[in-house]
């Protein structure tokens, strides 16, 4: 009988640390900070989280692979397609974040299903092996928030 009690509190904590996995943030572990104000999604499964303006017209959402990836496994128009349509690139470039961390943005024009045309800016970097890969989504002519363009730039370890 305590066995079977040992056993039933061992599942229990199991499907408890479970759930708590399934809502997880990407952003853990990370400087990352969304701006203030803006309604989050819960994690999913700690690979993805978005946040949104209370008017949905913008949005912030970062992305987590536990494998190493590439700038070009993210950023190339056929990986793009499938959240924006008719994705241009107009900028990518080499840059530094968190002081000599490197990473890649890109900036382009895009068609989304649900927002129509939008400005977007992107940004990917590397952290003890998992990539990072948040964008910034924005109806074209919009004026940029400087807190989500700053979160793009803080995909850093916690000191």
């Amino acid at each position: 009988m305590r066995l079977l009690r040992i056993a039933a509190v061992a599942v229990g904590c199991s499907l408890a640390l479970a759930a708590c996995a399934f809502n997880a943030s990407p952003a853990q572990g990370l400087r990352f900070q969304p701006p203030s104000g803006w309604q989050s999604s819960p994690g999913i499964m700690g690979f993805m989280q978005f946040w949104h303006t209370p008017d949905d017209r913008e949005a912030l959402i970062l992305f987590k692979s536990p494998t190493q990836l590439t700038a070009n496994d993210v950023f190339s128009n056929d990986q793009m397609k499938d959240t924006l349509k008719d994705m241009q690139i107009e900028q990518r470039h080499p840059i530094q974040i968190c002081g000599n961390q490197p990473a890649a943005y890109v900036r382009g024009r895009g068609t989304s299903p649900k927002r129509g045309d939008e400005d977007v800016e992107m940004v990917f970097t590397t952290i003890h092996g998992a990539s990072y890969f948040a964008l910034y989504t924005r109806p074209i002519g919009a004026t940029p928030n400087f807190a989500a363009q700053a979160a793009l730039r803080e995909l850093c370890p916690k000191p």
